[in-house]
């Protein structure tokens, strides 16, 4: 029995676990999302800044 709870309290760990760090990769995608963008913006100002 003893083995049976210690298995369950594992598993609800790793759960826990998982929970973060999913959340975790949604957070680095959302600024890896932020920082495309803004390389793009800057590549767009250095295009329209050559034209001049």
């Amino acid at each position: 029995m003893a083995l049976k709870n210690n298995i369950e309290r594992t598993l609800r760990n790793l759960e826990s676990r998982i929970e973060e760090l999913e959340q975790s990769n949604e957070g680095l995608c959302s600024q890896f999302k932020f920082l495309e963008e803004k390389i793009r913006e800057r590549e767009e100002e250095a295009k329209e800044g050559s034209k001049i």
